[in-house]
């Protein structure tokens, strides 16, 4: 039985695997947020490891603030990039498996056709080029596994559906960028695709011709606006939405324009084949509507 921890337990991402853990029964998970385990603490963290006999580390802490990540330069590349550092030093160590999560935000989008893993990233942010150096310093290990994702919403935090949900019910018209595109990617289908690269990567007799770099999103693509309007004809809110340009609502962090992520390698490497973006938004609501 595999011991993998996950960090960064109390995010979208974190909740949505420690909701899927139960069908992975073969697994024994160790969930741990902030207040339980600093990814930037090194020691901690490699402490934490040896205690517990850990096999694989999932890491899902990361400062997401995009725009405050502009003013906050030191903190964001504190946790996108070194304490990923620390993380591949104590994987390496310990002969761990490290899966670290990544962002579109590190391609300037400036394509028109979706982004390969062998695509030159170029961020536009701060944000994005800390994410890449994390990425970086994990594929560094010979035993980091990248997963590079887009768009991510759950039915857990705050996140793009949750606000046009709000909004929808608030407002009578909501404006949305209509010029940036990418693929709407849900939580829980991240998850458990992140599992099953877990379970298949132990079970292996090559494990090591699985490790690099991955890009999972639901199929697809569409503009933000796009998508509000998708939310809203699934949720029947009243609002009007209304396209807008990314110009009429100047950020302290740029966008790129285009991020959709090509997926043909995770499917080629571990038959992960993503659902399309559209067919998530009714699960979504299934599950916001029945919490208890």
């Amino acid at each position: 039985m595999a011991k993998i921890i996950i960090t960064g337990s109390k995010g979208q991402l974190g909740q949505c695997l420690l909701d899927a853990a139960i069908r992975f029964p073969v697994h024994n998970f160790l969930s741990y947020d902030i207040d339980q385990l600093d990814i930037c603490d090194t020691q901690a963290v490699y402490q934490t490891a040896m205690e517990t006999g850990a096999t694989a580390i999932i890491n899902c802490a990361a400062y997401t603030a995009v725009d405050q990540a502009e003013q906050e330069r030191e903190q964001a590349w504190a946790i996108n990039a070194k304490a990923v550092k620390g993380l591949a030093e104590v994987c390496d160590r310990l002969n761990m498996l490290l899966i670290h999560i990544s962002t579109d935000f590190v391609f300037d989008g400036v394509s028109s056709t979706p982004y390969t893993e062998d695509d030159l990233p170029n961020p536009l942010s701060e944000y994005g080029a800390s994410k890449l150096a994390g990425e970086q310093f994990a594929l560094s290990y010979k035993r980091g596994v990248v997963v590079r994702t887009s768009w991510l919403y759950a039915p857990v935090g705050h996140n793009f559906m949750s606000t046009i949900l709000r909004l929808g019910v608030q407002k009578d018209e909501i404006k949305v960028v209509c010029d940036q595109t990418g693929s709407p990617t849900y939580g829980p289908h991240l998850a458990e695709a992140l599992l099953r690269m877990v379970t298949q990567i132990e079970a292996s007799q090559m494990p090591d011709s699985l490790m690099g770099l991955y890009h999972y999103a639901n199929r697809g693509s569409c503009s933000r606006f796009a998508f509000a309007q998708k939310i809203k004809e699934v949720s029947e809110f009243r609002a009007t939405i209304l396209p807008v340009a990314s110009s009429e609502y100047p950020a302290l962090a740029k966008r790129p324009a285009y991020s959709v992520l090509d997926t043909k390698k995770i499917s080629a490497f571990f038959g992960i084949v993503p659902p399309c973006w559209a067919d998530a938004i009714r699960p979504y609501m299934l599950f916001v509507n029945h919490k208890p």
